[in-house]
């Protein structure tokens, strides 16, 4: 990292620690440590990763969604469907038929229960930019099942409805 900064004239005279203790950096700071520094430059900042890089020449949109919040990826859905349906089905003993009954239980979902849960994860994913808490915009979910937004009025009376 030394290296790197010093090329683009970024290394200070004093020096630098080459990250900060337990990569806790103070808010606000650009400068704390090579790494920090180094990840706020543009060239950093806008390298997109390799998965990231690899589908988007494939012609694909690369679409990350925020870690361990299945109520906003609609595919934890469509899959959990799956593997209730999976484990209702008879048992097993080969590979090759535990594959075949996987993809009978994904063909199995309905389409039109797949974009349902692509509209619930929209409104999830809507509710929380409006600065909806979970329990407020489970609320709202439950309450709403039109289009892809929650309107208004639903908005408000979660709001109401719940306390942050």
């Amino acid at each position: 990292m030394e290296q790197i900064l010093r090329e683009r004239n970024l290394w200070p005279e004093q020096g630098l620690r080459a990250e900060c203790e337990g990569f806790k950096c103070p808010s606000g700071q650009v400068n704390c440590c090579s790494r920090r520094l180094l990840f706020n430059q543009p060239d950093f900042v806008n390298q997109k990763s390799q998965l990231e890089e690899y589908i988007t020449s494939r012609g694909h949109i690369c679409d990350f969604y925020p870690k361990y919040h299945c109520e906003l990826n609609f595919i934890e859905q469509y899959w959990g469907a799956a593997k209730t349906q999976y484990r209702d089905m008879q048992r097993t003993s080969t590979i090759e038929a535990m594959e075949e009954n996987v993809i009978q239980c994904l063909d199995s979902i309905p389409l039109n229960q797949i974009r349902r849960y692509a509209n619930r994860s929209a409104r999830f994913i809507h509710a929380y930019e409006n600065g909806l808490s979970g329990a407020q915009a489970a609320w709202a979910n439950r309450r709403y099942h039109g289009h892809r937004v929650l309107p208004p009025d639903m908005l408000k009376k979660a709001l109401e409805a719940v306390p942050k």
